[in-house]
């Protein structure tokens, strides 16, 4: 491929504008910040909760397939969902995934997968098999590749790496970054990109958008704010029950967001509104190491979590039941590290 010329690579949006409720942006805790944006199809009727409508996608610009996949879901030996994804490049040091896609048509329809990796489980009773091909198809902006929607899925992914852009701080880069990952929309120009910069957000009136496109590094050196690992980069890497986030929300960068993957008792995310004194909710930059245990808990979160920060790289944290009131005083922490 060319090296990539500056300015914008895309033109298209890759699911029609009208068809897009909203636009998740970049940091959505899961249970990590994540590094895509995330395009929510419309349904089928207002405020339903079925189905979203099956759409046709597009490539957003002139771009080369270069892999295939697909994940096929299969609980108690019956297959399930089945989705697709795709990776092409524009030039040489961009490379862009679309996941979560329903069907492959056009020239990348009908193409064989011929290197599958064995079925995993990851505890929700079901296995999960993904399949790949790697290919060399040209396509030009706006040709259609398949579609979105109609599945389990409410959307599509939208990823996009740029080996171009300056390295990002994160507290250790051992552990699972996506170091070259960037905003989509940052890649468009003209009307396409001022519309599809207005989708982002909840897509509910009222409620609060993110501010840009959302922020995936939030490692803050010496204090509370970031990603947290149980265990090696070797032990954790691609394991998200062992993994934490103690960040901001992507919605509402005003909010912080405690996002567990496992381990010490329950996964989710939980947003609050950080206090700036006190023990209980603070503002996660604000931490710094010492002997003190601060308390966490927010509206739907079960108990509370205690959490001191012991170093700048290492942490303990442990589930309780209860709110943030009387004492808080560890009985069995697990130690978390950046």
């Amino acid at each position: 491929m060319p090296s990539c010329s500056p300015g914008a690579l895309f033109s298209v949006s890759p699911i029609p504008i009208d068809k897009i409720t909203y636009i998740v942006p970049l940091g959505g805790p899961n249970p990590l910040p994540g590094e895509h944006v995330y395009f929510i199809i419309t349904r089928g009727a207002p405020n339903s909760t079925g189905p979203t409508k099956i759409v046709d996608l597009y490539a957003p610009g002139d771009l080369t397939a270069f892999r295939i996949g697909r994940q096929v879901q299969t609980t108690n030996g019956k297959t399930g969902n089945i989705d697709y994804f795709v990776y092409f490049t524009p030039c040489r040091e961009v490379t862009v995934l679309f996941a979560h896609v329903s069907s492959l048509s056009g020239p990348l329809g009908g193409i064989g997968f011929d290197q599958c990796a064995q079925p995993y489980a990851i505890g929700d009773g079901s296995l999960y098999e993904h399949c790949t091909a790697d290919i060399n198809i040209p396509l030009s902006a706006g040709q259609l590749i398949g579609t979105a929607g109609g599945g389990a899925a409410a959307g599509i992914d939208f990823d996009i790496d740029d080996w171009r852009v300056p390295v990002p701080y994160v507290a250790n880069p051992d552990r699972q970054y996506d170091l070259t990952a960037v905003c989509p929309l940052d890649y468009y120009q003209g009307d396409v990109a001022t519309t599809l910069r207005g989708l982002l957000g909840h897509g509910s009136p009222g409620t609060h958008l993110a501010q840009g496109c959302g922020q995936i590094f939030q490692d803050k050196a010496g204090t509370l704010q970031g990603n947290w690992f149980n265990g090696t980069p070797a032990q954790t890497n691609g394991n998200i029950t062992k993994m934490a986030a103690l960040v901001h929300e992507n919605f509402d960068p005003t909010l912080g967001a405690v996002s567990i993957g496992g381990t010490i008792g329950i996964h989710g995310e939980w947003d609050f509104a950080p206090t700036h004194s006190g023990m209980i909710n603070r503002e996660f930059s604000e931490i710094t190491p010492g002997d003190s245990i601060y308390c966490y808990q927010a509206s739907g979160m079960p108990g509370r979590l205690l959490i001191q920060l012991v170093t700048d790289t290492t942490l303990s944290i442990e589930h309780q039941s209860g709110g943030c009131t009387g004492t808080f005083a560890f009985v069995s922490p697990f130690a978390y590290q950046r």
